[in-house]
Order: structure tokens, then C-alpha cells, then sequence
């Protein structure tokens, strides 16, 4: 992970004044340290653009982050575009 604590990398993606780069960042460092719980309240955060929301639900899309994935599919609480890239993902990891 980088020199931030996953708590400075929630922050700075939910950063809207933050440059865009360090945002994606941010997420990127939360998907390499497994970080699946801070990931998934990125993902469920209606504050934050798309864009990070989607990048933070792909991050998601790993082994060790399954069941925190399935947790996001079976809430049923995302808007219905992030709803259907949850579950493809989800689908991606039990075909494998």
C-alpha cells in the first residue's frame, strides 16, 4: 500500500476538491492492500462521483474481496447500473 492508512485513502477519494489522479490513486492503493470493506462504503457512497464509485466496485472484483461483493449484490442498494457490474463481477469470480 502507499504511505497512507486506509482511512487517509478513503478520505482523499472522497475528496471532491482532490486532483482526479490522486482519487484513482487512492482506490488503487484500497484494492492493492484488500481492502474490500473501505472499497465497498466507496461504492455505496451516493456523495462521490460515478466514476470512482464504478473504479472502487471494480476494484472489488477480486478473490479477496468476493464476499464483500456478494454482501454489495445481495443488499440490492445500488443504483441499477452498478447493481448489474456488481453481480457480472461477481459472476466473473464464481466462473473461475
Amino acid at each position: 500500500m502507499s504511505s497512507r492508512t486506509p482511512e487517509e485513502c478513503v478520505e482523499l477519494a472522497v475528496d471532491t476538491s482532490a486532483d482526479p489522479d490522486n482519487r484513482e490513486d487512492a482506490i488503487h492503493a484500497l484494492k492493492m492492500a484488500n481492502e474490500c470493506d473501505e472499497l465497498a462504503d466507496l461504492v455505496s457512497n451516493d456523495d462521490i462521483e460515478d466514476q470512482y464509485r464504478e473504479q472502487a466496485l471494480h476494484s472489488l472484483g477480486t478473490p479477496q474481496c468476493d464476499s464483500t461483493l456478494q454482501q454489495l449484490v445481495e443488499q440490492q442498494s445500488l443504483d441499477s447500473s452498478l447493481q448489474e457490474t456488481a453481480e457480472k463481477l461477481l459472476q466473473k469470480i464464481n466462473d473461475n
